[in-house]
């Protein structure tokens, strides 16, 4: 009987030490679920706040500003949360390193008063990257009000946002229930239009194309200025273009291949950095095999990148100073100063001087003039004929390029893409 009371008594002596050893665990295990919850949620505010600082920085370096350092911070401490936050400029890239501390809980008791979590981002200004730019330049840049441009070179004509028209327009337009199938576009007086999708295109009434829309033909056609001119481009005499017709436009060689301009729209072309500042070869006026090859590849319906140009020069742009000195007055180009991309061209005149890549929507392309906006514009002027090529479309904002992280942007001239790269 006492051997049985001896060992009643030691095993109520192991519960308890069992007991004391599973509230040490159970307190473990509550300091590992609320502190190490807590260091996942800093991880995750850290990081947060390095990326929106990284971006915010790089965007600056895209504008050309010298305070991408502290608006970097400013981003991630005051607009994300971070405790502290240090930036470093390097080029064109930001680099961010945030941190978050908060008080911990139980792992106080192990001597751990304060939770510590860091994180790094890396963003930069790049050049953007694509496939679908179309061996056509154009010499006029939208103003959206948002770029660098002086209002008075813009064409004084609006852009469209793709957020706007893109469930419209996009089959492929996720989610799904987004499709819309009409979208209200304010023209440049502030009146609010109703449009509609017809086919690829984009009407008013199912008859008039919005007015920011740029038709290209095969001729040199211009809007009238102060009585010299072609084409009646201010419809409602209020100063400003609702209809551009042709302009200064013309074929480009994307490479200093000059064999085959069509190449650039039948083949797969390699994909390639779209850098400003580069001076390509182009040929005077539209070829109709390069918009019948448009038409055959179902260009129409689809966002392409056009080049925009500000200079136009006759003679080798390398030898001829004049040329670029031209291309780099300011205003109404912000100031540049990096040596202009000569290894593209070819001797072939006229030579561009590409500043940036526009995304366009093209609505429509026509051999014979059949698209909407050019037999609209013949109803304004009788004397345009009917046979002609014609590529219409809308320019586009808000619509990001991909970028390519190994080429930095120079200067942005709505070419750079501003993309974290860590």
């Amino acid at each position: 009987m006492k051997k049985f009371l001896i060992k009643n008594k030691l095993e109520t002596g192991q519960v308890i030490l069992l007991v004391v050893l599973m509230i040490f665990v159970i307190i473990g295990m509550v300091a590992l679920i609320l502190d190490g919850g807590s260091i996942m949620s800093n991880r995750r505010t850290a990081q947060a706040a390095a990326d929106a600082g990284a971006l915010a920085g790089a965007q600056r370096v895209c504008l050309g500003k010298s305070d991408a350092k502290s608006v970097a911070e400013y981003y991630a401490t005051v607009n994300n949360n971070a405790t502290s936050a240090l930036a470093t400029v390097i080029e064109q890239c930001v680099i961010v390193e945030a941190t978050v501390e908060h008080p911990s809980f139980f792992a106080k008791i192990f001597g751990e008063q304060t939770l510590v979590a860091s994180a790094e981002a890396i963003a930069g200004c790049y050049a953007a990257s694509g496939k679908s730019v179309i061996p056509m330049t154009w010499r006029c840049w939208p103003n959206d009000n948002e770029g660098p441009f002086n209002e008075e070179y813009g064409c004084e004509v609006q852009t469209l946002s793709w957020k706007l028209i893109g469930p419209m327009v996009d089959p492929n337009w996720v989610p799904s229930s987004e499709r819309v199938p009409s979208v209200f576009i304010s023209d440049s007086d502030g009146n609010k239009l109703e449009y509609f999708m017809n086919n690829t295109n984009i009407l008013y009434n199912n008859k008039i194309p919005p007015e920011q829309i740029y038709i290209i033909f095969d001729s040199t056609k211009i809007c009238i200025k102060d009585g010299v001119g072609d084409i009646q481009c201010d419809l409602d005499g209020d100063g400003k273009n609702e209809l551009q017709l042709g302009g200064n436009r013309g074929l480009l060689y994307l490479t200093a291949d000059t064999n085959n301009i069509t190449k650039w729209i039948t083949d797969d072309h390699p994909d390639f950095s779209l850098k400003s500042h580069i001076w390509l070869s182009g040929k005077s006026g539209i070829e109709v095999d390069v918009v019948i090859a448009m038409v055959t590849e179902g260009f129409p319906g689809k966002v392409l990148l056009i080049p925009i140009y500000n200079e136009l020069c006759e003679n080798d742009p390398e030898t001829d100073s004049a040329c670029v000195v031209s291309a780099h007055a300011s205003p109404p180009w912000p100031y540049f100063d990096g040596v202009d991309d000569f290894s593209e061209t070819s001797n072939q005149t006229p030579y561009y001087h590409i500043i940036a890549f526009a995304p366009f929507y093209m609505s429509c392309v026509s051999k014979s003039g059949d698209c909407p906006g050019y037999r609209y514009a013949q109803t304004i002027n009788s004397e345009l004929k009917n046979n002609v090529p014609v590529v219409e479309g809308y320019f586009l904002s808000n619509l990001p390029l991909s970028p390519d992280s190994s080429v930095y942007c120079d200067i942005n001239l709505g070419n750079c893409t501003v993309s974290l790269s860590k």
